[in-house]
């Protein structure tokens, strides 16, 4: 999979693409029925499939009074994904005051015509683009590209097949005719939910992570370095791993889960419970909230390295105990909650 971070590093030459653009946060269950498209498509026309991103997050620069952890997925998260869905081609567009002022015409017209080599759009049915999300399915629909094209070419003027979804185009300094599709995808529903980034979003803070999962196709998953803490839960005979996130990433409710961890450089996975909270009977003056996950039986140093927490279940919330001895019994019985799997590689 090749990735282009900016729009300078296109050319012309460009391979040909059945593209699709969205922010895909997530990259859920709808977000894949988009790709599979946009892949079944690129395969029937001998094109390269591709997805044009944005970074950061158009909510984050465009409302930056909003708390900033609401990312379900970082960039680089994304990326794998895209990577294992097997996509040819992403496009990081920076998204910056220049880009949130282009009005939609002129996206379609400098970005996706000019710019890119696109043979086929495909978008989501909630999609929009543009200076005030003017731009959606409809307007490219109604979109005169007969007109862009004349500008593009003075050898034809494209057609607009009414009803097909179909349209015709000439790309800039290409004399030939070639057909450009567009299509959009309808919404899809799970348990009768239609899939959304801001329905899983909603399902993790509010601690209801099996349903955010079914919505994402996948385990919600955090990644991390393990930091160095102040050691008291080893003291109570359950050393955590106290775990560094980046500040964007949306946080759960304040509980204790049961989490699946992946650790990169022993290529193992173990079962194990994680909290998120502010630890208040051992930590009554701690502010600021923390994740922390417990491996039992686990007594390997692992300070510095990578580790991926995935988030499978809620157990409990997080709550202030009269004494560790309570807090240690319930410990107990959180780990026996989790699953008897052993370590794999």
């Amino acid at each position: 999979m090749k990735v282009i971070r900016n729009l300078k590093n296109c050319s012309k030459s460009i391979t040909p693409l059945a593209l699709t653009i969205g922010n895909f946060d997530g990259v859920h269950l709808g977000h894949s029925a988009i790709l599979k498209q946009v892949k079944k498509i690129a395969k029937e026309k001998n094109l390269a499939s591709g997805i044009l991103t944005f970074e950061p997050h158009p909510i984050a620069f465009l409302h930056p009074e909003k708390p900033g952890d609401f990312r379900i997925t970082s960039l680089a998260q994304k990326l794998k994904i895209f990577h294992d869905e097997e996509i040819d081609l992403v496009i990081i567009l920076p998204f910056n005051q220049k880009l949130s002022e282009i009005s939609a015409p002129d996206f379609v017209q400098k970005i996706l015509l000019e710019t890119l080599n696109i043979k086929h759009l495909t978008i989501g049915y909630d999609f929009t683009f543009g200076k005030n999300r003017e731009g959606n399915f409809k307007m490219l629909e109604k979109f005169d590209f007969g007109h862009v094209a004349n500008q593009l070419s003075e050898k034809s003027e494209p057609l607009i097949y009414k009803g097909s979804s179909s349209l015709k185009m000439v790309r800039n300094g290409d004399l030939r005719q070639s057909h450009f599709g567009l299509n959009e995808i309808s919404p899809t529903k799970i348990a009768n939910r239609t899939c959304s980034s801001s329905s899983i979003r909603k399902f993790i803070t509010e601690g209801k992570i099996s349903e955010a999962n079914e919505i994402l196709g996948r385990n919600f998953s955090i990644t991390g370095i393990v930091n160095e803490g102040k050691k008291l839960a080893s003291q109570l005979g359950f050393p955590t791993m106290n775990l560094a996130v980046k500040p964007h990433i949306i946080k759960p409710k304040f509980g204790v889960y049961k989490t699946r961890t992946f650790i990169p450089h022993l290529n193992q996975k173990f079962s194990s419970i994680t909290n998120f909270g502010i630890k208040p009977t051992l930590h009554q003056d701690q502010d600021e909230p923390l994740f922390e996950t417990n491996i039992p039986d686990f007594n390997k140093e692992i300070y510095g390295k990578k580790i991926h927490v995935e988030f499978l279940d809620f157990i409990r919330e997080e709550k202030k105990f009269a004494s560790l001895g309570e807090l240690k019994q319930q410990i107990e019985r959180d780990i026996n909650q989790i699953d008897p799997e052993t370590s794999s590689g």
